[in-house]
């Protein structure tokens, strides 16, 4: 009978790589154990990625859709806080400008005037927020200014109510130019067009283009400014004008909060929209993150009879290697 052996050398390279092999599989399983993934999904699938593929990129656009309706969410709510601080505004101002045709002397018009003026600066201030480095009320023009400041705004309105002599010759002006594309838009709104609707899944939007030149804003912004002209001296009316003029300026507050309530209305419906878009993009951002999972992931049980496995091994073989290290030919001839 012919035996085959290996050489002392071979024998040696073929301990190595036994040794290699078996502390390789030994790193393998301990690294899929403490990540529960899989180190070869695709000898796993057995080369079959197509699934694997199309879940992770339904996941990618799941988180994507995630991500813009938080951003939505944050939007929405920094404009309504921002409508609810000019309609607060409106509706506190309006109720004194529209008594001031009955008890209106000299000294409460001049508070008027001024509680119109600081009204007037707090609702610009307002519109010129920003988030996150973006002008909330600019449009697409993020980077710009909403809306000029208010001496900017009430010295071109000085320059255009020059000559009117009534209370109602001076608010027609005055609404005229707010109204104006060569007015308020051209000399105050530094913005640019609406944004267009946000995507927040793949079949729903939800509108955010609030603007500070949209008619709502600006009606409540007629209101301020003409409050704040009421004792202007570029405004030549007597004081008895004045209280009209006045009133004229509290119904346009009154018209200006019910536009301002509308429009968060419809931002609330947005609201909406979103929260609901949301929810739906986290559950199904969840359920594919369990579908892809099932792919990938580790079985620890499996792992744990593999490791065990390679352990036992791995002793026998340093047994057999320490063994034969030892042996001399006084041994090898018993």
């Amino acid at each position: 009978m012919t035996m085959v052996s290996f050489g002392d050398l071979a024998q040696s390279y073929l301990m190595k790589a036994q040794t290699s092999r078996l502390k390789g599989e030994t790193g393998r399983i301990t690294q899929e154990l403490a990540s529960g993934r899989l180190s070869d999904v695709a000898k796993s699938l057995s080369g079959d990625l197509g699934r694997l593929s199309a879940l992770t990129r339904s996941q990618d656009l799941a988180s994507g859709y995630v991500t813009a309706a938080q951003e939505g969410a944050f939007r929405a709510s920094a404009l309504q806080r921002t409508l609810g601080v000019l309609s607060e505004s409106a509706q506190s101002l309006a109720p004194d400008l529209l008594s001031a045709t009955l008890n209106g002397g000299s000294a409460a018009l001049s508070l008027l005037a001024s509680r119109g003026a600081d009204r007037f600066d707090a609702a610009l201030s307002a519109l010129n927020t920003s988030v996150a480095g973006r002008n909330l009320f600019s449009g697409t023009a993020v980077g710009s200014t909403a809306v000029a400041p208010a001496n900017t705004i009430l010295t071109a309105l000085r320059a255009e109510i020059v000559g009117a002599t009534t209370p109602d010759e001076v608010f027609t002006r005055i609404s005229a130019w707010f109204d104006a594309p060569a007015g308020f838009q051209t000399l105050a709104y530094g913005g640019g067009p609406p944004v267009t609707d946000l995507a927040v899944s793949p079949d729903d939007t939800a509108w955010l283009g609030v603007t500070a030149n949209d008619p709502a804003v600006r009606e409540a912004l007629k209101g301020f400014a003409a409050a704040a002209l009421i004792n202007d001296p570029g405004v030549s009316l007597v004081p008895s004008d004045m209280r009209v003029f006045a009133r004229l300026a509290g119904e346009s507050l009154i018209g200006g909060n019910d536009a301002l309530i509308a429009l968060s209305a419809r931002v609330g419906m947005s609201e909406q929209r979103i929260d609901t878009a949301l929810s739906r993009n986290a559950a199904e951002k969840l359920t594919l993150e369990m579908a892809t999972a099932e792919l990938v992931q580790s079985d620890p049980f499996i792992l744990a009879t593999e490791l065990e496995a390679v352990q036992t091994n791995l002793e026998t073989l340093f047994a057999v290697t320490a063994r034969l290290s030892r042996l001399s030919l006084t041994d090898f001839m018993r």
